[in-house]
């Protein structure tokens, strides 16, 4: 039976208040993190900060031990130049540190024993677990980044959590100064068709401008076939599309996002539905890496563009 929407369910408790009978009591849901023990000693906060989903948190004078739960605050952490003392397995580039699970799926037992003085969550994978996160005994920031201006307003929100304020400024001036260097090179070329894949042969997904991918072909003015498709795809900001659809597209550039250990790019080369498109009968079609333009959005922003320039706009040096 398919559950009622939220209107309609409201509407039979409205009924059933106003004929006087009432519906047995709703427990509430238990959360991830019931079994964390408090520390026992709090110290009140001694200052507060809002985080990038506008919560405020507490936190104390200094803040020297943090978790990392996904690479992106592990990337922000290490470029504010704060070694994490413990992330997610699959959070630094070449692994190692303290185990606390995966990103997905975090052990708020093993972060717990750590007693940080702060947790760094990540939206973009931590945004259902905000409760569970309010009931954690030690505090907790989320970070916010799905394109270039969000990296920016990361660091700064970040240095002033950490008491990094000088170190985060002089980052995000080197990326802001980098990354508009290479969006003025190629200011004054033709902007290519671009088209962003990603998934499987038959379970193919279009970034649309709400991804981060998006963002950055935005930033570089590039033209992103895709750029307004609806959302309809397991990943946030991607469409479902096949390859008759990308075909129709024209794409003059294909640039491919590895899902799992698929050559998705071998694939659409070889897939003769695609073969008069531009970008395949140009041989132009090319696999990014998945941790820089998928997983981990953030410092290495500049990496990306250039990279993204590079394969837009070969003919600029």
């Amino acid at each position: 039976m398919r559950p009622l929407a939220p209107l309609a369910a409201a509407i039979l408790l409205l009924a059933a208040a106003a004929c006087g009978e009432e519906g047995p009591p709703v427990a509430p849901r238990p959360t991830l993190t019931p079994t964390v023990a408090a520390p026992t000693a709090t110290a009140t906060p001694a200052r507060t900060v809002r985080d990038m989903l506008g919560r405020e948190v507490g936190l104390p004078s200094e803040v020297r031990r943090v978790v990392a739960l996904s690479p992106t605050a592990y990337d922000l952490l290490t470029a504010l130049g704060l070694e994490p003392v413990a992330a997610t397995s699959d959070a630094p580039p070449a692994g190692g540190g303290t185990a606390i699970g995966r990103t997905l799926s975090p052990d708020f037992q093993a972060i717990a024993a750590l007693a940080p003085d702060l947790v760094i969550a990540d939206a973009r994978f931590h945004s259902g677990l905000v409760r569970d996160l309010d009931a954690f005994p030690y505090p907790t920031f989320f970070v916010d980044v799905n394109g270039y201006g969000d990296v920016l307003e990361a660091l700064e929100a970040l240095g002033d959590a950490l008491g990094r304020k000088e170190r985060a400024a002089q980052v995000a001036d080197t990326i802001r100064r980098q990354a508009e260097a290479i969006r003025t090179r190629v200011a004054d070329q033709r902007a290519p068709r671009v088209l962003v894949l990603t998934g499987a042969e038959r379970d193919l997904y279009a970034a649309s401008r709400q991804t981060y991918i998006g963002n950055l072909l935005d930033y570089l003015g590039a033209v992103n076939v895709m750029a307004d498709a609806p959302p309809g795809a397991p990943l946030p900001g991607f469409a479902a599309t096949s390859p008759g659809d990308a075909a129709a597209l024209g794409p003059e550039v294909i640039l491919v996002i590895p899902a799992g250990e698929n050559s998705l790019a071998d694939w659409v080369l070889r897939d003769p539905a695609l073969a008069g498109v531009p970008a395949v009968a140009a041989g132009r079609v090319y696999a990014l890496d998945v941790r820089r333009f998928l997983r981990a959005p953030g410092p290495s922003v500049v990496d990306a563009l250039a990279e993204l320039a590079r394969l837009l706009f070969p003919s600029v040096p």
